[in-house]
């Protein structure tokens, strides 16, 4: 029995073994096929030809040479040697061209969705809120910022009416809008 018992303990671990035990080998991979670079097209630069430099005029040189030191007449005759002479002028009896008047320009203002009148109506209700709105604030109660709103608003009101009167509807409807604002959160303190 005991060899029996030896038998099945070698033959256990000898099967135990050899199921574990299997070659590491790393299967095979396919190789891959790179394909071939694209056909490049090259163009030959050609050199690009010297800059031709107009002939170099020699500079005009003094009569004599100047030894030690020049007078300041003779540093103004050599000045006025070396200037060049302006062209000279057409003659007066030149056809001169008409004088091209002037364009008038037109003065671009956004399209109003309303009459003239109508938009007036509305600026000059705004302006009179704003104006009543500002009348019942009392201007000592307040602080530093608050005077200055105060006073922004009042000057809003002002340059509204003369919008108003340079018919700038547009600049007048916006200076309004900004007067009746400040004047509502001024009544609102």
């Amino acid at each position: 029995m005991r060899r029996l018992l030896v038998t099945l303990t070698v033959v256990a671990l000898a099967s135990g073994a050899c199921a574990r035990a299997k070659a590491k080998t790393e299967p095979v991979a396919p190789g891959l096929d790179v394909p071939a670079p694209p056909p490049r097209v090259i163009i030959p630069v050609e050199p690009e030809p010297p800059p031709q430099s107009p002939p170099a005029e020699p500079e005009p040189r003094p009569a004599k040479p100047i030894r030690g030191r020049q007078t300041p007449a003779r540093v103004e005759s050599q000045r006025q040697e070396r200037r060049i002479e302006p062209p000279p002028a057409p003659p007066a009896d030149a056809a001169k061209p008409a004088p091209v008047p002037p364009v008038p320009t037109a003065t671009l203002q956004p399209a109003l969705p309303a009459a003239p009148s109508e938009i007036e109506r509305q600026i000059r209700e705004q302006l009179s809120q704003a104006a009543k709105d500002l009348g019942r604030v009392n201007y000592g109660g307040l602080n530093a910022d608050g005077k200055s709103q105060y006073d922004t608003a009042k000057r809003f009101i002002e340059q509204a009416d003369q919008a108003l009167k340079d018919k700038n509807l547009v600049f007048a409807k916006n200076l309004a809008e900004k007067a009746a604002g400040l004047a509502g959160v001024l009544l609102g303190r």
